[in-house]
């Protein structure tokens, strides 16, 4: 029991039983009262845009604010954005585009994941027959209802009331976001641009929290503050020269630099003590905890070239090369260098297929080239210093960190082929085959523990990824007024490790459930496999590696399950129709072949937690004697983690729906100064198709515990065009 003031299990059942005989008081829905169902979000937009002989702008504002369906949580969002571009002159031409967004936020602050004050998780393991309400008993001690009072504390869980906890406890976020560029672009003689670019993002984040001090919390005082500035500028050269030879041979040459600087640093501070909530600032702390204080800087540097080649507007190809080189790499491999090739064979301009009506467009196209991957932390290929423990009460530093002076990219090396069409002017098909290999990656792998570290980064392994994409868009009607169409895509993939590190075939990562093995697939689950319930016994059946069956449970047991926390399959289907004014669009997505560990299932369908939270009617069918067939073993046997609580998280879910009018031009036109009026209803995640148990199957995850779902969102605007 939670409570240790109910001292034994029959005073708990006599609690339930007297709560239970009474379900016109007792049948408490925790989710409606703690999780926001109705979570408005408004969003208003104003634009203005003008164009002159040589200059065109564009100014637009927008305030956004969303409630969450978390209590006290809230997102809103002010942004301000200017583009301008002006012909100076025949040979000269600058732009500038500058936008300012201010975001304030507040987040639940005290529990996530596998707590009692996760309110996703209260909201689905809150008995029903506890109330967080006042009782009122008569003399003999009965309950005669329910007082109006919300409790601060729940005397029969031990807990304390979550919005009275989320009420102590605010967290607050601030962030004020500056992103500009300008551009300068000359044409000194026919065909040849130079352009110069500047960019510049910078942010301001704060936040700050508290735990305010109050009689009979359980939270002890305190209040923190911390700031982070962070900015980056990025400066762009570029030389780009077009040319024809004749009227059959086109050439676009392009050479370029691009430089990007970085530099974050922050500070933080507390303190605890507080004593009155009045005064619950960090300088009203009795006792200060030590100011933290970071610093972090990376900077790229890249030279690239590109030439394009176009031949009758028939034949095209296109090959590319850049040298790109990073900070955040060793001092031996900062640099590395990437290419491509491509071609294009436009096959509908060759003689035999120009005059062919039914065939629109027919495509061929073909690419090979290699890219990098650059995205690890600041500083992973440093050696680095820390503080250690005190020598004869002196502070020491010691090594925190090894150095690994041949860090370097991650190289992708891919291989595409691809076909275009369209017929009878209805039907557009777009497929793509590819095979991708992932070598160097960017991974962190564990040291021998002679060396005194648990592990450091490295380039190690490889992978292939193989598969086939489709896009289908057919024009069902079309006339003056109806135009009706549907697409649909979808796409295979098939992902082998095919290289470990250190001469490795195979590496269990720690505490995942995830094994990686040469030959496998990145992201297999892997744990004891559990075969069912012994109907004789009750008894879980778990299958070893070998093949051979058994009762007890062992983590050295664990095995590949079969099953992916990537789906291999994935789609898409959008409709669209519009009648005149008014437009229909539906679009779904899905994947296909995803599995999941829900771990919420562990505490909900588990006969030990009975008392203490609320479970689902599957454990009625828990094996109670001798002859039972089910899948959920007897209460005397201890509850394991194993792939009993894989799931199929396949899903098809309707993403948005759209239904919009517009109001004709002639109605438009008397009334004198409007140019466009659009009305429009949009709903977002309104249907989902999926055996998922669990709250939400889409999460990128190999594991969901008291996760944040995606939620339902209605809205209705208006959009006004001057």
């Amino acid at each position: 029991l939670i409570n240790p003031s109910l001292k034994d299990n029959s005073q708990f059942q006599a609690l339930k039983q007297q709560r239970v005989s009474r379900p016109d008081l007792f049948n408490f829905s925790w989710k409606d009262w703690i999780l926001n169902e109705n979570a408005p979000t408004k969003n208003i937009d104003l634009s203005i845009s003008g164009r002159s002989q040589a200059s065109d702008y564009y100014v637009s504002a927008n305030a956004f604010t969303q409630e969450g369906i978390e209590p006290f949580t809230y997102l809103e969002r002010y942004s301000l954005r200017s583009n301008v571009n002006s012909q100076v002159n025949s040979w000269l031409k600058i732009g500038s585009n500058i936008a300012i967004t201010y975001q304030p936020t507040r987040t639940q602050g005290y529990s996530t994941g596998n707590s009692w004050y996760n309110p996703i998780s209260i909201a689905h393991w809150s008995l029903p027959y506890t109330v967080p309400y006042e009782i009122l008993y008569d003399e003999q001690g009965n309950v005669t209802g329910l007082g109006d009072k919300e409790l601060d504390y729940f005397p029969e869980s031990g807990l304390r009331n979550y919005f009275y906890l989320q009420r102590l406890q605010p967290r607050e976020y601030n962030y004020l976001r500056l992103q500009g560029n300008t551009y300068e672009q000359i044409q000194p003689i026919k065909g040849l641009t130079l352009k110069a670019s500047q960019a510049i993002e910078g942010y301001d984040y704060r936040s700050s929290g508290k735990s305010i001090p109050e009689n009979g919390s359980p939270l002890t005082p305190q209040a923190s503050e911390g700031f982070t500035r962070n900015y980056s500028i990025t400066l762009t050269n570029t030389a780009e020269y077009k040319f024809s030879i004749g009227k059959d041979h086109e050439f676009v040459l392009l050479a370029g630099q691009e430089a990007i600087m970085s530099k974050k640093n922050g500070f933080g501070a507390s303190s605890t003590g507080q004593t009155d909530i009045r005064q619950s600032q960090i300088s009203d702390g009795t006792t200060y905890n030590q100011p933290s204080y970071s610093l972090n800087e990376y900077s790229y540097n890249s030279y690239f070239a590109r030439a394009n080649y176009d031949l009758l507007g028939r034949y095209s190809i296109e090959a590319s090369f850049r040298r790109d080189g990073s900070s955040l790499f060793g001092a031996n491999r900062r640099w590395a260098s990437f290419w491509s090739v491509g071609t294009l064979w436009n096959m509908k301009k060759e003689a035999r297929l120009q005059d062919a009506s039914w065939l629109n467009q027919l495509q061929l196209r073909v690419n090979y080239g290699t890219t990098g991957n650059s995205g690890i932390d600041n500083y992973l290929a440093y050696g680095l210093l820390g503080s250690s423990s005190l020598y004869q009460g002196n502070a020491t530093w010691g090594l925190s960190q090894v150095a690994n002076p041949d860090l370097t990219w991650e190289t992708v090396t891919s291989a595409n082929i691809g076909l275009n069409f369209r017929i009878f002017d209805k039907l557009s098909t777009t497929i793509d085959l590819y095979s991708k290999k992932t070598s160097d990656m960017l991974m962190e792998i564990p040291y021998s523990y002679s060396t005194g570290f648990g592990g450091g980064w490295g380039n190690v392994g490889s992978m292939t990824n193989k598969g086939v994409e489709f896009e289908f868009s057919y024009d069902i009607f079309q006339n003056r007024d109806w135009y009706v169409n549907a697409s649909l895509n979808f796409g295979y993939n098939k992902n082998t490790i095919t290289e470990l590190f250190g001469g490795r075939d195979e590496f269990i990562v720690p505490n995942t459930g995830i094994k990686y093995q040469v030959g496998k697939t990145y992201g297999d689950l892997y744990y004891v496999v559990f075969r069912g319930v012994d109907p004789a016994t009750g008894a879980p059946v778990y299958e070893r590696p070998d093949g051979t069956l058994t009762s007890t449970y062992s983590d050295d047991d664990a095995q590949f399950t079969g099953y992916n926390r990537y789906a291999p399959w994935s789609g898409g289907l959008q409709l669209n129709a519009t009648w005149r004014g008014l437009s229909l669009n539906a679009t779904f997505s899905g994947v296909f072949g995803k599995y999941l560990i829900n771990n919420d299932k562990f505490f909900l369908e588990n006969p030990n937690f009975i008392d203490e939270s609320n479970v689902t009617t599957n454990l009625f069918n828990i094996w109670t004697k001798p002859g039972d067939v089910t899948d959920i073993p007897g209460v005397q046997y201890p509850v394991e983690f194993s792939s009993r609580f894989i799931e199929n998280a396949s899903f098809v879910r309707l993403k948005n729906l759209q239904i919009s009018y517009s109001l004709p031009q002639h109605l438009l036109d008397k009334t004198g100064f409007m140019s466009g009026l659009r009305l429009y209803a949009i709903g977002r995640n309104l249907l989902t198709f999926t055996n998922y148990s669990g709250i939400d199957p889409e999460v990128d995850s190999n594991l969901t515990l008291g996760a944040y779902p995606n939620t339902k969102q209605y809205s209705v605007g208006i959009e006004i065009t001057f």
